[in-house]
Parts: structure tokens; sequence; C-alpha cells
């Protein structure tokens, strides 16, 4: 239950639904839910370890604000683990992986054809994340689904995401390319040029 409730919340941070310096009461989510206030603060305790919020005793619990600091972080640590999963996927990837590689990013171009920007960004996270499966370092992986949060939550506060659609999808597929050359510089290459222009499209939101 403390999971769910955990994972209910975070998308509505992420999504801008719960803004930022919004509060937040376990008596009310609890009683919406119909459960205890126990579950919820343990909640808030695992949200705030995120530095999500800010749970002030005996006063207000309320969504923090987006921190630029957090966010340069992020991206760095980001850019960091996914060079590594890329050239270790280097090594082990097959026609089979590749195969699905492909078809992630047709459905990445399929979503874009019908402005479906969330299915989008699905396939987007799919795309990585199956790097990160043929390169059998999910513990990785992790560590980058909790990196992601900060830059999700610019990702839906913006108005326009359009800029970070941009050019993502032919650097997929340029780093499919590399991928089937077996080039790890190449694959670091295409990997890291299309981090770094994501990184800076999201400072330009921020």
């Amino acid at each position: 239950m403390q999971k769910q409730i955990y994972q209910i919340i975070l998308n509505l941070i992420t999504r801008g639904i719960l803004k930022p310096k919004q509060t937040l009461s376990d008596t009310k989510i609890a009683a919406a839910l119909n459960i205890s206030k126990s579950p919820v603060r343990e909640s808030f305790k695992r949200l705030e370890q995120d530095e999500l919020i800010k749970i002030m005793p005996q006063s207000k619990t309320f969504i923090l604000p987006i921190n630029q600091e957090k966010i340069d972080g992020a991206c760095k640590l980001r850019e960091a683990i996914e060079l590594l999963l890329v050239s270790e996927a280097v090594e082990y990837v097959t026609e089979e992986d590749l195969l699905i590689l492909d078809s992630l990013v047709d459905k990445q171009q399929q979503a874009v054809d019908r402005n479906d920007k969330e299915e989008y960004h699905q396939y987007d996270v799919a795309f990585h994340h199956k790097i990160a499966k043929i390169s059998k370092l999910l513990d990785a992986w992790n560590v980058l689904e909790k990196v992601n949060i900060y830059m999700n939550r610019i990702r839906y506060l913006s108005t326009d995401r359009d800029s970070l659609i941009g050019l993502s999808i032919k650097e997929h597929r340029q780093i499919i390319v590399a991928m089937k050359e077996k080039s790890k510089t190449k694959a670091k290459r295409e990997m890291s040029s299309h981090l770094t222009r994501t990184r800076k499209a999201l400072k330009k939101l921020f």
C-alpha cells in the first residue's frame, strides 16, 4: 500500500498536477483512499528523501520547488550512466535486440504523428531501458529512474514540450546504427550528442 501511494503522489508531482509549494494533507489523502494515515505518512517520508516534498512537523507538508542545481546534477549523472550502458550494450546486443529497438523508435514516430506526447515519452523511456537490459547493468537503471524524476518535473510543467522531442528520433536511430556496427566509440558519441541536446533543452525550459 505504501508503495502504491508513493507512486500515485510521485506521478502527481512529476506531471505538475501537484504544484510547487502546494500543501499535502495525510488526513485528506487517507480519507480519499479510505485507508489509515500510516502508509500515507511513510510515503511522505520517502518523497522527502527524494527531495520532492518538505515535511514540517506540527505544521505542514508541501511540494518543493524545482531546483536548478538538482537538475544539473541529475543531467550529469544520467549522462555518465547512459554512456556506460550503451558502451556495454554494444558487447551483448543481438539481432533480436536491434529489432526491438527499431520497433520502439517506430512507435515513438507513430506517437509523434498522432501528437501523443505522453505515449512518445513512454517509448522514449522504453528505448533507454532496453539498452540498459542489453548491457546487463539493470542496477544502474534503478539509479537512472530516480535521476529522471527531477528532469520529468520540467517536462510536465512546461507548456511547450516540443523542444524536448526535436531530433530525438533521429538520434535514437543513429545510436542503433552504431550498435549494429559494434562500435563503442560511435555509440558513446551518438548517445553523448543526444543527451547533451536534451540537457540544453531542459535548461532552456527551466
